[in-house]
């Protein structure tokens, strides 16, 4: 609860760094409560099926779905907009290059560069599609601890018919890897503003000295996060985990219609998109 108030207080300063994958924003809504293997199962197959937009109407489709899990989630909507503000870099350049360097029909002629027609579609196209698969990601980001993910991903490979002997390893891993991006940042944010604080300037002077500034905060992160990972694994140590064993198991799981409707509209929204 005291990292969520931290990394709010840092919102204000542009220079921070925003990392909203294994965030997770706590509530009382129905998506919260649904199964994290259904979360799981649903939100990576609807981002995935969202690279695959190719018209108007399978991407209504999927922003009805998107609306309704954004009220139901009750997740505030500029937690998505924060997100895609730290993606927009990428999406620019999607833009620029689809705006300018696809050949087809020309709209607008600056003699260096051409806006062509299928340019303009491609570009709008390849950002749709781009922004529902991150919507939908931190759509399971935010309504499923970074436990719950790791073990719905065990529960599946799991389940899987040629299932690896390193299952449990793969959560693991990938529940410390979701609990640290959050907190990787909330340290470096820290470490920013000491340095700030002590009259650094990371956007002025030459580039060798913005470099210099920069391994002020890169260094003592890196210093912060090998002592961080020790700390993690002697926890583990005490705690008796050996690899091959988990931790928590979801078998036990109650499964309600909530879950049942949100299997069968994923399977119909992606269906549509497949099929229009």
């Amino acid at each position: 609860m005291g990292n969520s108030h931290q990394l709010c207080s840092l919102q204000g300063e542009r220079w921070l760094v925003e990392i909203p994958l294994g965030r997770f924003f706590p509530a009382d809504s129905i998506i919260h409560k649904l199964s994290p293997v259904v979360k799981t199962i649903s939100f990576v197959a609807l981002a995935v099926g969202s690279l695959f937009l190719s018209g108007i109407v399978d991407s209504l489709i999927l922003f009805s779905f998107w609306i309704s899990l954004l009220l139901l989630s009750k997740v505030p909507l500029g937690e998505y907009i924060k997100t895609l503000w730290t993606i927009k870099f990428l999406l620019l350049l999607i833009v620029i290059f689809q705006l300018f360097f696809t050949h087809g029909k020309v709209l607008l002629d600056m003699k260096i560069l051409r806006i062509t027609e299928e340019g303009l579609l491609n570009a709008t196209l390849l950002t749709v599609r781009m922004v529902f698969a991150v919507f939908f990601s931190i759509t399971l980001s935010y309504t499923t601890t970074p436990m719950e993910i790791s073990s719905s991903i065990e529960a599946i490979v799991g389940k899987l018919p040629m299932k690896t002997k390193r299952v449990s390893e793969l959560g693991m891993a990938l529940s410390l890897t979701l609990t640290f991006i959050p907190l990787l940042s909330l340290q470096t944010n820290r470490i920013i503003m000491a340095q700030k604080a002590r009259g650094v300037e990371f956007n002025g002077g030459s580039f060798f000295k913005r470099v210099r500034n920069s391994l002020s905060v890169v260094i003592p992160v890196i210093t912060t996060s090998l002592k961080k990972a020790q700390d993690t694994a002697s926890a583990l140590e005490i705690m008796g985990y050996e690899p091959g064993h988990t931790l928590r198991s979801l078998d036990k799981m109650s499964w309600s219609i909530n879950d049942s409707i949100i299997l069968i509209s994923t399977a119909v929204s992606i269906t549509a998109v497949v099929i229009l």
